[in-house]
């Protein structure tokens, strides 16, 4: 009798394990390089002009951004997904305003700290005439946190616990001086409760790899920049950077330590660190099409911004659990 005991409870632990990992892999399978491009093309629309801070124009990619929180599962922080900020632009007063998505810790977890994911959706706008659509800059970042945010959301539903809270912010006002994050941080939340800020910014193409990345002009491995990781966190990385579809991990931006100052310097993540909050950019770095006209969806690389989120997505998991 305890010999059948035994193996009954064996049998439902090794059954809770397959439907944890069948849930894991589902999870993975959520990140679809569809889905990806579907909200990068809805972000560069003409309509959009180029999503400059404070236009009607730019409020349209609120539906995009907030249409995919509400059907991916992905909760409001409080009564609304929109937490708007006035500032002055020019003479002139303009609106700003962040989305911010949640995924909660388990309820078994008490005052969990935070962890957030961030990308700005602002970008340049019109000038001269000539749109600027922000493709890569930073549609690509919007639309990985949205895809990982969903992939999240499937896990936890899986069974995974969370062991802290999960905010995905998509920042307006990045280009009006880091508005969006400041205003984050000084209105939104509070600054000590957050454990870690990770900034998706500019992550969509394979146009500026490292080293180890290229061969005779070709790509033949996907890479990814992670700056401003602490050592332990660098292990995190490394430690989640395993299997056939690993990535180049540059972790130096290219080895040059005056440029990897100035470009670890600029972005979201740099209020964050004024507080006091760990910070991580992670970017694919800056190229040809950075802040032109040409920024457009085809130099986004659809298939390697899917393995960047599955990775991604994998850190993530880590660092919460």
């Amino acid at each position: 009798m305890q010999s059948m005991c035994r193996n009954t409870v064996f049998t439902l632990v090794v059954l809770a394990g397959m439907i944890l990992l069948a849930g894991r892999l589902f999870a993975q399978d959520r990140i679809s390089k569809q889905s990806l491009k579907n909200t990068v093309v809805a972000l560069t629309d003409a309509d959009l002009k180029g999503r400059e801070s404070g236009t009607k124009e730019a409020k349209y990619a609120l539906s995009v951004i907030t249409d995919s929180f509400y059907d991916s599962g992905i909760s409001k922080k409080g009564e609304s997904y929109l937490y708007g900020f006035w500032y002055w632009k020019g003479f002139e007063k303009a609106l700003g305003i962040n989305v911010i998505g949640m995924i909660p810790a388990d309820s078994s977890v008490e005052n969990p700290k935070t962890v957030v994911i961030g990308a700005h959706y602002d970008h340049l706008g019109v000038l001269g005439g000539r749109i600027y659509p922000g493709a890569d800059n930073n549609a690509s970042g919007v639309a990985a946190m949205i895809e990982i945010g969903k992939a999240l959301v499937a896990l936890r539903n899986s069974g995974s616990v969370f062991r802290q809270n999960i905010l995905l912010v998509a920042f307006d006002g990045k280009e009006q001086d880091y508005l969006g994050s400041t205003r984050f941080l000084s209105e939104q939340i509070d600054p000590s409760s957050v454990s870690l800020m990770i900034n998706l910014d500019q992550i969509g193409t394979t146009l500026a790899p490292p080293k180890a990345a290229e061969t005779g002009g070709l790509l033949p491995k996907n890479y990814l920049l992670v700056l401003g990781a602490d050592e332990e966190m660098e292990k995190v990385f490394n430690n989640c950077n395993t299997g056939d579809d690993s990535l180049v991990l540059d972790f130096s931006y290219y080895g040059n330590r005056k440029v990897y100052d100035i470009i670890n310097g600029m972005g979201d993540q740099t209020v964050f660190r004024g507080y006091g909050i760990p910070s991580i950019l992670i970017t694919s770095g800056i190229h040809k099409h950075t802040n032109k006209t040409t920024d457009t969806v085809d130099i986004v690389n659809f298939n390697a911004l899917t393995q960047r989120c599955r990775f991604l997505l994998k850190v993530i998991c880590k660092i919460v659990n």
